[in-house]
């Protein structure tokens, strides 16, 4: 079941009346049910995953409560312990925890890993073999990825370690559990949540509230403006140049494609979550953000603050942190800072962290040697970028360089772009020596006449000229939006604020574009969302 379909906003429909209709008390066990029917849609056998996750993961944390529950009630029956042995119980019960939070964790992860990468692995080996002439005939799988694998499983690993540094209390209930890790607008989509957060939501009752409808509604549609208008229509531009014979492009072809790739990917990506988030809204739950503008990010690491910004936050608290802290880095940042200086020694855990991110948000997205090393690309300008941040700072002032006005973050604006072209080349691009030759003609060879449009050549790429025009009307009205949403404005309370027939007219407006020239339009299907949750 799409979240573009019809039948989806059927079944968003319908569950809205049913939440609303019942008792406060029980509104949880509508969401389950509703959560779970929309699952079984894409399958039942895919059930059978989430299923086993959600029960494994839910004793796991009964399991480390427990330990804790337990190990607290003998301490409040005997008044006599010394706080030598209170301490020393305590000891044990965390390392008892910890026991449980590292098996549950790698047992998660290690389903994860085998429903997605086996195949892949074997299919690298049987190539890096063949290289060699040998060989390894290792026959593929047959493996079911399940709808939304990746997302339930990263909630299920926070819940899973939040769990067990004791930052809230295991869930007692396996029913608002596994509303947690099922709830059906963020299966697919995400974002990646908290349990203290929106497992905590998901419990409460919630009455019917007109502005969670109306906001949650102008969100939804906003959603489909993006996915349906602009990411399924540039999509034919994407397919036709990272997917035909490239030997006859320009450099001016090779940006044209990642520029294109570009606004797919946020709008599908973004249109996605947004439709998401609108649904959550309507049964009175708020999803965190997970897009803020990406396209005006002034360097990368502003832009991974701006881009799938739950999985960011998420690398954060269970990835970078724990690396940077860690006995080994510590160490040799502490040998560094002895031989070095002090700047010296905080770059060690700076660099060293978001390598490790970096590298596994790479595989994340797929063991291939491009994807790898587009993690790395990642990693070494935001490593690099810290490290040499007194050198920036000092050619800036001995320049003389205004760094706060308009003109320099254009600069950085225009830079960080040009820096994730390279990267959005590296994961495109057939294979990696295709994509290290369409980076070389970046740099030396352009054809204004194919830019302006002049040679008529850009209208035969997938989308002729009066899709075309239809595509950067879109795009500039994403544009100005995002520009009003960088100087604080809210748009939905700001259209709030307006006259009745002006809120109608911008809605219906909107409403029409996306009937018209999203999935209705001619010669366009809404195509399958790029991150499904696998």
């Amino acid at each position: 079941m799409s979240y573009t379909s019809v039948t989806f906003l059927a079944f968003l429909l319908g569950t809205i009346i049913v939440y609303y209709a019942v008792p406060k008390k029980i509104q949880w066990v509508v969401l389950l049910v509703a959560s779970y029917g929309f699952y079984l849609s894409t399958g039942v056998e895919q059930v059978i995953y989430i299923l086993a996750t959600t029960i494994f993961t839910f004793g796991a944390g009964r399991l480390m409560q427990k330990f804790r529950d337990d190990n607290q009630a003998k301490i409040s029956a005997n008044d006599q312990l010394t706080k030598d042995e209170k301490r020393q119980m305590k000891k044990v019960v965390t390392r008892k925890v910890h026991t449980v939070q590292v098996i549950a964790v790698l047992v998660n992860l290690a389903v994860l890993a085998g429903v997605k990468f086996t195949n892949t692995i074997f299919r690298n080996v049987n190539e890096l073999f063949g290289f060699f002439q040998w060989d390894a005939s290792l026959p593929l799988v047959n493996i079911l990825v399940p709808l939304g694998l990746s997302y339930y499983t990263f909630n299920c690993i926070g819940y899973l370690i939040d769990v067990g540094r004791g930052k809230h209390a295991a869930e007692s209930n396996i029913g608002k559990f596994a509303l947690f890790t099922s709830f059906f607008p963020m299966i697919v989509q995400g974002p990646l949540c908290r349990f203290s957060d929106v497992g905590e939501q998901l419990k409460q009752p919630h009455k019917l509230e007109y502005n969670n409808l109306k906001y949650g509604a102008q969100l939804i549609l906003w959603g489909f403006f993006k996915k349906l208008v602009i990411a399924d229509r540039v999509s034919a531009i994407v397919l036709t140049m990272f997917h035909s014979q490239y030997s006859g492009y320009t450099g001016s072809h090779v940006f044209f494609a990642v520029l294109a790739y570009s606004f797919q990917i946020y709008g599908d990506f973004s249109g996605g979550t947004d439709i998401c988030r609108g649904a959550a809204q309507m049964l009175g739950i708020n999803l965190p953000e997970n897009f803020q503008r990406p396209f005006f990010a002034t360097s990368m690491g502003d832009y991974w603050h701006r881009w799938h910004m739950s999985l960011g936050a998420w690398m954060r608290e269970f990835v970078f942190y724990p690396v940077m802290l860690s006995k080994p880095v510590t160490r040799v940042s502490k040998f560094f800072r002895k031989r070095f200086g002090s700047h010296a020694g905080k770059i060690v855990p700076s660099v060293a962290a978001p390598f490790v991110v970096f590298f596994l948000i790479g595989i994340w997205h797929g063991i291939t040697l491009q994807r790898i090393i587009n993690g790395l690309y990642h990693a070494t300008l935001i490593s690099s970028s810290v490290a040499l941040a007194p050198v920036f700072k000092t050619v800036t002032e001995k320049l003389k360089i205004n760094t706060q006005c308009f003109s320099y973050r254009l600069f950085q604006m225009l830079r960080t772009f040009f820096l994730l072209a390279i990267s959005r080349i590296i994961t495109q691009a057939g294979t990696l020596r295709i994509a290290l030759r369409m980076i070389k003609r970046l740099f030396t060879s352009w054809s204004w006449d194919f830019i302006t449009g002049a040679d008529g050549t850009i209208y035969k790429l997938g989308v002729d000229q009066k899709n075309m025009s239809i595509l950067f009307l879109a795009i500039m009205a994403l544009l100005v939006v995002g520009i009003l949403q960088e100087k604080g404005v809210k748009i939905r309370e700001s259209l709030a604020k307006q006259n009745l027939i002006f809120r109608w007219l911008m809605v219906l407006g909107l409403l029409v574009v996306v009937l018209v020239y999203g999935v209705y339009g001619p010669d366009y299907n809404a195509g399958d969302f790029i991150y499904a949750g696998h």
